[in-house]
């Protein structure tokens, strides 16, 4: 196999590892948390801890992999953190336990996703002739895949297969990253890369910018997450047609990292983040409207570019933008604010729901708006920087 792509498909398997665990904890944890008898306000609680933990500690944790740390033991770290944790969820059957339980885990889980993009990007932005789309797909691919393998292990085995699972998934996780991501020798910082007092470089103005409106219009899917199959059932459609909802956005989502993945490494992200930020303004407008089956595939279609367009112009954003020395902090920060403006929208969305309904859907398109605003205000700094640099010297 060519070197390349020997390399494409380890960083994939990389991502896939990461994604089949969270193909089991997202959907099927709450049916484990409900199988202790815990009420649903407090399984409501305990599936936000991990919100609440990634929004603290995302971007210190990304930080040490900017350091003689690294980014393999931070992953290493974090997949063996999970393999240690969720054993002990079979002894537990506190509440308050299983809170515990569950914030220490969010600590490990917080930083893999993140970790395996900074690993990825770092590779492309080395190895031009990789795809970022192609392996990152692989976990858009695992995720849909275990969602419908979790189901089976559930109905035939209970709901305490999913804690075996999720002890035995991290095992994936450290082999992959054992093979995938090399031991890497933390070169010197160029002159360009220190600052006077020694510390690592800062943000650009750009990149903030950028970091902001790509967290903002994915926080724009809190009231999707949280309501969509709720509000769907609600106005008729079965659970076969939900289903075909969700998968059709799933299966967009793959076919948009396969074919704009290229971007990074190789362009600044800003137009996809663009048009990431525009469409979540469309998409969540019209489905406030009530529309019928057709226009609902069309706009879980969109999905591609709400969340993949998205995701890949802020991945390439960091690979280009992002001081070397700093990109650990950078995607950190990403992750921290992802994190942040999602929890705050689920959190108003169900405020909104029960009040106004489908309405919550036209909620979130201001965060849409305001994030392709900022990409306005970014093309703009961008056209002027060349001025500003030509006449300072």
């Amino acid at each position: 196999m060519h070197p390349l792509k020997s390399l494409e498909f380890r960083l994939g398997a990389l991502q896939a590892a990461s994604f089949t665990s969270h193909g089991i904890y997202l959907p099927f944890f709450p049916l484990w948390l409900q199988s202790k008898a815990l009420s649903p306000t407090v399984i409501g609680f305990v599936v936000a801890i991990p919100i609440i933990v990634r929004i603290l500690a995302t971007a210190p944790l990304l930080s040490l992999a900017d350091r003689s740390f690294g980014a393999r033991r931070l992953l290493l770290a974090s997949h063996l953190g999970q393999l240690v944790g969720f054993p002990l969820f079979l002894l537990v059957d506190n509440g308050v336990m299983i809170m515990a339980l569950v914030a220490l885990v969010a600590v490990a889980q917080s930083c893999v996703i993140p970790g395996n993009d900074l690993v990825s990007t770092n590779a492309v932005q080395k190895h031009p002739g990789l795809n970022y789309g192609r392996i990152r797909g692989a976990g858009s691919v695992a995720f849909f895949i275990t969602n419908i393998v979790g189901g089976y292990l559930v109905g035939a085995f209970g709901p305490d297969s999913v804690i075996v699972a999720l002890t035995l998934i991290p095992i994936l996780g450290i082999s992959a990253t054992l093979i995938a991501v090399p031991h890497d020798p933390r070169e010197p910082a160029s002159q360009s890369e220190v600052q006077a007092d020694g510390t690592s470089p800062q943000l650009s103005r750009i990149l903030w910018l950028v970091l902001i409106a790509g967290a903002l219009t994915q926080g724009s899917h809190g009231a999707l997450n949280a309501f969509a199959s709720i509000y769907w059932r609600s106005i008729g459609f079965s659970d076969e047609v939900i289903g075909y909802f969700w998968a059709v956005g799933v299966i967009a989502e793959i076919l948009v990292f396969i074919y704009l993945g290229r971007h990074v490494g190789r362009s600044s992200g800003i137009g996809l983040v663009m048009i990431g930020s525009a469409t979540a303004v469309i998409r969540f407008t019209i489905m406030s409207l009530q529309p019928g089956t057709e226009v609902m595939f069309v706009l879980q279609v969109m999905h591609s570019l709400t969340f993949a367009a998205t995701h890949i112009g802020t991945m390439a954003a960091l690979a280009a933008l992002a001081p070397m020395k700093a990109r650990g902090r950078a995607q950190g920060i990403y992750g921290s604010l992802a994190a942040l403006t999602t929890a705050a929208s689920t959190i108003v969305s169900g405020l909104i729901y029960a009040e106004a309904g489908a309405g919550v859907f036209a909620a979130m398109a201001p965060l849409g708006a305001i994030g392709f605003a900022l990409m306005l205000a970014v093309v703009r700094l961008r056209k002027d920087q060349p001025q500003r640099a030509g006449s300072g010297g």
